[in-house]
């Protein structure tokens, strides 16, 4: 496949509750502002810095899918994940489990809307 076939990631969307909240807390984790005019409806993470958009969109608790989310974002938290981990929970994730298989860490965390999300230790 050449290079002008590929298909990069262009923004990760999130229905959720209030989405100036929750873009507020993905900013902290990312270290990334939130753009400007957020509100409880809509709000952006990254939309004109060049890398990957983070997008929220306020939806009412009827229209909001049950269970666990479909899209697993996995962060690689190199050398440092564990310190990561332990950042990201004092942000306002909850700690689900710490997990351990083949010599690779990774901790797993719902954010505040309870959407799934991992942080791995480098491979082995």
């Amino acid at each position: 496949m050449a290079t002008s076939d590929t298909m990069p990631i262009g923004m990760y969307s999130f229905d959720c509750r209030d989405a100036a909240a929750l873009a507020r807390f993905w900013s902290r984790v990312l270290n990334r502002p939130v753009d400007e005019h957020a509100t409880a409806e809509f709000a952006t993470v990254g939309l004109d810095d060049g890398g990957v958009t983070w997008m929220f969109q306020g939806r009412p608790a009827a229209d909001l899918p049950s269970g666990q989310n479909r899209l697993m974002i996995d962060f690689n938290g190199g050398p440092a994940w564990s310190e990561h981990a332990d950042r990201v929970e004092s942000l306002g994730a909850v700690r689900v489990s710490d997990r351990q298989e083949d010599g690779l860490y990774w901790v797993v965390f719902r954010d505040p809307e309870d959407n799934t999300f991992r942080i791995f230790s480098p491979r082995p």
